[in-house]
């Protein structure tokens, strides 16, 4: 008999590939269980799956084989007699505080996403984009049609900006500027802290459906006489008054013509001494780390921005670059913080 390669793989190797197999079953548990509100539930101590399965209306035993799994993966803790309790994991994934990991991890494993990803490889031969071939809208109207998809993205977004921006405020100066306008900024988690920190003014500029829900949420921050708030699309304008323009996470939703019309625009807004803080995690060129200090694999996120939207994706340091300088930009600096999210500054080119 033949003897294969795979016969003969390093077990250290084939624990990788069976790891990769199982992670879409661990991100399906750690959906159901977000989504019941299982962390939530065990904020205020332990309870038996009887108790958390009456309390969400599951059946028991289906239950349980999701809880233990969950337990075996650190995300909870099982005890004797079936009583599960929270973990520092857990506590991650509470969605009842304000935005969490947990809104995160439900925007991308929900099902309008799975779906998405099941068409993928169909998907590389015509050319759609897999989301939108599998829910018949782009992922900005399926948000914006459904409440507790487009709660939940909003949220998942602010988690973001929140897991990261501390470590950019510590290094990235923004009381240089009298007025800064996020671009793209969602409900404010951005310009709310940025404006805390400087002491300057902000400006929120977004689409009307997400823009309804910041003066809540930038009155929370106490900051909602510094921030004022436009609504309108980017592609037809964008608005003046700043001198830096922030752009987090969002150019990297477009193709390289669809971003070239909206830096277009944003250089039609911007004095001439305005700068753009491209605010991205980079995909890494060869040799560098694939991977960032918090985890996030960029190159691997590149996918799941390519799955949802059209001509999407994350692209690297020297890609924006050339992608700004096409659009009348150049290059002054990069800032590297402690997570995914690097600072790269432009000013307009002479």
């Amino acid at each position: 008999m033949q003897t294969t390669f795979s016969d003969t793989a390093p077990m250290e190797s084939k624990r990788k590939v069976f790891g990769m197999i199982q992670a879409f079953w661990e991100s399906q548990c750690l959906y159901v269980a977000t989504r019941l509100g299982i962390p939530n539930l065990l904020q205020s101590g332990p309870q038996s799956v009887e108790s958390l399965a009456a309390t969400t209306s599951t059946q028991v035993e289906k239950l349980y084989v999701i809880l233990r799994a969950l337990a075996h993966l650190d995300v909870l803790v099982e005890k004797p007699g079936r009583i599960f309790g929270s973990t520092e994991l857990s506590a991650l994934l509470v969605t009842n505080a304000g935005p969490s990991m947990g809104h995160f991890a439900m925007h991308i494993t929900e099902p309008s996403q799975w779906d998405a990803w099941n068409q993928l490889e169909a998907c590389l031969k015509t050319g759609e984009v897999p989301f939108e071939r599998a829910n018949g809208k782009t992922v900005y109207e399926f948000t914006r049609d459904n409440s507790w998809s487009g709660d939940v993205f909003i949220n998942a977004m602010s988690f973001l900006t929140d897991h990261s921006v501390d470590a950019l405020l510590d290094i990235y100066d923004f009381s240089r500027f009298d007025t800064v306008m996020d671009v793209g900024g969602g409900q404010g988690g951005l310009i709310s802290r940025i404006v805390q920190k400087s002491g300057g003014k902000g400006i929120l500029f977004d689409v009307p459906y997400v823009t309804e829900t910041a003066p809540a949420f930038l009155a929370k921050q106490g900051v909602e006489q510094a921030v004022e708030i436009i609504s309108g699309d980017v592609f037809e304008s964008v608005p003046q008054g700043a001198d830096a323009i922030v752009m987090k996470y969002f150019i990297s939703a477009w193709n390289d013509e669809d971003a070239m019309k909206i830096l277009s625009n944003c250089k039609k807004a911007l004095p001439e001494h305005g700068k753009i803080i491209l605010l991205q995690a980079f995909v890494p060129d060869l040799g560098e780390p694939p991977e960032s200090a918090d985890g996030i694999l960029p190159g691997l996120f590149a996918v799941q921005i390519m799955v949802a939207v059209p001509g999407g994706a994350w692209r690297t340091k020297q890609q924006f670059k050339e992608l700004f300088e096409k659009s009348g930009f150049r290059l002054e600096k990069v800032v590297h913080t402690g997570t995914n999210l690097s600072a790269m500054e432009f000013g307009l080119a002479p």
